[in-house]
């Protein structure tokens, strides 16, 4: 699914308009009969308020149809002068329908009491000032009487900026956002999201991926994580789905080992090798029978380096980070691993860094250098913030520009974790749609670390295998949440395969 902010909805018109060929009102056509589809069509009285620009326009097609529909429908024109040319159109065809219009803001709190479903066609997308005056007023009139009545806003509750999701002075509280073609930035800001209600995307009559080149951010659905899929070949064996090698654990902090190797081990990874500390082995042994170990003395780690070096050099992806604590020897083992940029087969090693490898990278910026093309940042937001020098609240007002010039000017996936989780390589981002709080819980960072670096073993693409992580982690605990109430990293190990192949074939 695509993602667009107010240029992109331009875009998308313009394209559809010039490029395609497609009347403006025929597009208004396609939109109100894709709205109508959402609406509660049993009450017996609707009352549309429009603007006059085409946010207006898709109201006075929408209030058509309730009309063609025999559904007892009025109309509150908000301004019927500087109309744009395809709000007029349609305006001009509901007035000699001779539908029920009024335009006394008088008569409107009347209107409002006496109606069940009230259809916000005001303000679209393209909003980009304060809402004050008698907009304002509509506005918090639709707000009182929504109590008793059922608000659908046409693809934006009016007075949202489309970018952000602020208020811009008032804002329609919907009970249902029906938005067109794009998901829109705006629905991602969290502290607005009462606004918004359900919402729904609808087409307007052309495949939504004639506009793909039109926009540089994308919905994770279903649908859109099948594409990248590649399958199994038949005569593959273990060493064609990758070699991982993952440095987690110390002591006090072994089940970020044991999760991690898990993860990878169960998500498909060919051999996965673990490099831990020699004090917590014993303990995790048993619990990661599938995958090798290699022991590191805390005491003497030199004499710990060639090994450490074979096994680099033996490695398709190194997983860095969960549990290895900000310790002297854990940065020298972590330089040590990214100092190596081929392997033995002369294939570049890719990297994926979480926990404590992203905080040992945050008090040493310099090495950024040396994981640039080849590494999975996967940060939640106070990691990020320290990445970063920017405090957690600013970065929450500008994401989608801050993680993408984070991304490209250190050439890295930043993978951003936290409600719809954000992943980007500077260029495209992509919004993940799955996942619940239910699964806010310790280890489920270490959980997506092993599976992210699984897939680049099985030889996805970073942005790719970032993307298709995020979605089957969060997809997973939301089947899971069906059954159950809690869910915990050890939930979502133990069913990896399964959902795998249900997300997969």
């Amino acid at each position: 699914m695509l993602i667009g902010g107010n240029d992109t909805t331009k875009k998308i018109d313009n394209y559809a308009i010039t490029v395609l060929g497609v009347p403006g009102n025929v597009l208004m056509e396609n939109a109100a009969v894709s709205f109508i589809k959402h609406m509660d069509m049993t009450s017996d009285s609707y009352l549309v308020i429009c603007g006059k620009g085409n946010n207006g326009g898709d109201g006075y097609a929408i209030a058509r149809q309730l009309h063609v529909s025999e559904k007892n429908v009025s109309i509150f024109c908000v301004d019927n002068i500087n109309m744009s040319n395809d709000c007029k159109i349609n305006y001009n065809i509901c007035k000699k329908l001779n539908m029920k219009i009024y335009y006394d803001i008088k008569e409107l709190e009347h209107l409002l009491i006496n109606s069940k479903i009230i259809v916000d066609a005001l303000f679209g997308t393209g909003l980009n000032s304060e809402v004050t005056g008698k907009f304002k007023d509509i506005i918090k009139k639709i707000n009182k009487f929504s109590v008793k009545a059922k608000v659908y806003s046409v693809d934006i509750p009016s007075g949202i900026n489309g970018d952000t999701g602020e208020i811009m002075g008032e804002a329609v509280k919907a009970f249902k956002t029906v938005s067109f073609v794009t998901y829109k930035k705006g629905f991602f800001n969290k502290k607005n999201e009462s606004c918004f209600g359900n919402i729904e995307i609808e087409n307007i009559g052309i495949n939504e991926n004639i506009f793909s080149e039109l926009t540089d951010d994308y919905y994770l659905t279903k649908k859109f994580i099948r594409r990248y899929i590649i399958g199994r070949n038949k005569d593959f064996h273990k060493g064609n789905f990758g070699k991982v090698l993952i440095f987690a654990g110390s002591k006090g902090f072994s089940g970020a080992a044991k999760i991690t190797v898990n993860s990878c081990v169960r998500s498909g990874a060919g051999l996965v090798t673990l490099l831990t500390y020699i004090d917590i082995v014993d303990n995790i042994s048993s619990s990661i029978i599938e995958a090798m170990t290699i022991e590191i003395d805390n005491s003497c780690l030199k004499k710990n380096f060639e090994e450490i070096e074979k096994v680099i050099l033996n490695s398709d992806v190194v997983a860095i980070g969960p549990g290895i604590g900000k310790t002297e020897n854990s940065f020298n083992i972590f330089k040590k691993i990214i100092n190596y940029k081929k392997n033995n087969k002369g294939n570049k090693i890719n990297l994926v860094i979480d926990a404590d490898g992203l905080n040992l990278l945050s008090e040493n910026k310099k090495i950024f250098e040396k994981i640039k093309g080849r590494t999975v940042l996967t940060p939640h937001l106070v990691e990020f913030s320290r990445l970063t020098g920017i405090t957690p609240e600013n970065i929450e007002k500008n994401k989608f520009e801050i993680c993408k010039n984070f991304a490209l000017s250190k050439g890295v996936i930043l993978l951003l974790k936290g409600r719809n989780t954000l992943i980007t390589n500077g260029k495209k981002t992509y919004i993940n749609s799955t996942g619940n709080p239910h699964m806010a819980n310790g280890g489920m960072g270490d959980c997506l670390t092993g599976i992210i670096a699984s897939l680049i073993g099985q030889n996805y693409g970073l942005i790719e295998s970032a993307n298709i992580g995020a979605f089957l982690h969060g997809y997973i605990a939301d089947e899971l949440l069906k059954k159950q109430y809690i869910i915990n990293a050890s939930h979502i190990i133990q069913t990896l395969p399964e959902y795998m192949r249900k997300l997969f074939i």
